[in-house]
């Protein structure tokens, strides 16, 4: 009986330390704004990233809700094209990117992820599209209500490499291979 005690004790102590484990070692990124469509906030993103930027200081309230929505980032660094702030931090020990409209909208967060992170289909289609090559860098994009994943793959004993974008849903929207 007394071992039963010991066992449940230990049980439970173990269920305790992963939860708060899980609860602490991610965080949860903040909602994508909705003031505009999937494809909007697309254009908008590519518009920026093919745009000349320059360091900012963002305004007291887009720095606000910066820090509202992730209040455990450092080493923050902003830039802007005049229309979109794009901003760069860590959080722990991970990369981040978001993009906010010049109005303070949350329309991108770009995550750095480890692979056991990939959900399994996501991962299935890397490597059965690539299956001599292993994962480099991943990258969780919420873009408005899509997910996709960025997934650099380098082949073995070779200087060929892929970049993917896949969609949550397994599906390979874009690729570039490298040699």
């Amino acid at each position: 009986m007394k071992s039963i005690k010991i066992l449940s004790v230990i049980a439970i102590s173990v269920i305790t330390g992963c939860s708060f484990f899980a609860q602490t070692s991610t965080q949860a990124n903040p909602a994508i704004s909705t003031a505009y469509s999937n494809e909007e906030i697309a254009q908008m993103i590519e518009k920026h990233k093919r745009s000349h930027t320059h360091d900012v200081m963002p305004s007291a309230e887009l720095q606000q809700k910066f820090t509202t929505d992730f209040p455990k980032a450092y080493d923050i660094e902003w830039e802007t094209d005049g229309n979109i702030y794009e901003v760069e931090f860590d959080i722990k020990t991970r990369d981040y990117k978001a993009y906010y409209d010049s109005k303070g909208n949350l329309l991108m967060i770009v995550q750095e992820i480890y692979r056991s992170e990939l959900p399994a289909i996501v991962k299935n289609a890397a490597e059965n599209k690539y299956p001599k090559y292993h994962f480099e860098d991943i990258d969780k994009i919420s873009q408005g209500t899509d997910v996709f994943y960025k997934i650099e793959m380098e082949r073995t004993f070779s200087d060929s490499e892929v970049k993917l974008l896949i969609k949550a849903d397994g599906s390979i929207q874009k690729e570039k291979i490298d040699w």
